[in-house]
This record gives C-alpha cells, sequence and structure tokens, in this order.
C-alpha cells in the first residue's frame, strides 16, 4: 500500500507540476493607445495675468499597448499654485498660498478626441503675481497615475 501511494505520487507531482506552469495565461491584447502632453511653448509662455482665461491646448500622441485587461480610462487635471517670489524659492518650496483647478479633461485612450483637448483656467482677478507651479496629473482608473508640471508666471493686470 505505501509502495501504491508513493508511485502515485511519483506520478502525480510531475504531472500537477507540468499542467500548472507550462499551461499558456490569457492573451496579452495590442491597440494604439492615444495619450496627453501638455502643451504647447506657446501655452507655457503666454500672458497669464489675473482677471483671464488662460488655455492649455493638449498635444495627442499614440503608441503600441499590450495589456491583459486595460481599463481604458484617463483623466487629466492641471491645477497652479503659488506665488512664489522667484523659480529657486519655487522649486524648494511648499505650502502655495494661492490654488487654481483648471478645467479636467477625460477620455478613452483607445479613441483618438475628435477635437484638440483644453483645459480651461479662470484666473481670478486677486490673484497675486509671482512665479507658479503649473501640475499635470493622469488618472488611469486602476490605481495608477503620473505627474508632471511646468512653472509659469502670472504678471500683474
Amino acid at each position: 500500500m505505501e509502495r501504491l501511494l508513493r508511485w502515485t505520487l511519483v506520478l502525480l507531482l510531475p504531472a500537477t507540476l507540468l499542467t500548472a506552469c507550462g499551461l499558456p495565461g490569457p492573451k496579452a491584447v495590442t491597440y494604439t493607445g492615444y495619450y496627453l502632453t501638455c502643451c504647447t511653448q506657446a501655452d507655457i509662455d503666454q500672458p497669464w495675468k489675473p482677471g483671464t482665461t488662460v488655455e492649455l491646448h493638449w498635444i495627442v500622441e499614440s503608441f503600441s499597448r499590450t495589456t491583459v485587461n486595460p481599463t481604458h480610462k484617463a483623466v487629466a487635471t492641471a491645477v497652479l499654485t503659488g506665488p512664489y517670489s522667484d523659480v529657486p524659492t519655487l522649486k524648494h518650496a511648499s505650502g502655495a498660498t494661492h490654488s487654481v483647478k483648471g478645467s479636467v479633461i477625460a477620455m478613452d485612450d483607445r479613441t483618438p478626441p475628435s477635437t484638440t483637448p483644453v483645459t480651461t483656467f479662470l484666473l481670478p482677478p486677486d490673484l497675486p503675481p509671482g512665479y507658479y507651479n503649473l501640475n499635470f496629473k493622469w488618472d488611469f482608473g486602476d490605481g495608477s497615475s503620473a505627474d508632471s508640471g511646468s512653472i509659469v508666471r502670472v504678471g500683474t493686470q
């Protein structure tokens, strides 16, 4: 009996390992994905003045993406924080006193936007002049995200 049990284990163990490790997983799907980068240099360099509307024109880019379970959701947000007296202070400081949120862009990464996506900032009339962080964040809907930023100067009206 013990010998029969041993032979059963000897035969079943390799078969179990081969089955568990040797079967292919789900087939990955490759598709063309679209994403946004911000913005033209002219958008960053334009006059940012209190009491005005500023538009950032996103640039649509594409890439080949492979994934097993894509969410296909992407949300881009932009926030302006500051002011700082100069760029070195901005780069080392925290605790901005003013924050202005831009409009949100949402998209499906499988479909290119039909028009150029634009984030709009309505700058308050009392926004103090100075250097501001322009922060961008992309939320991909699956718990992952990416961010980047730029520096803009808000002048006087």
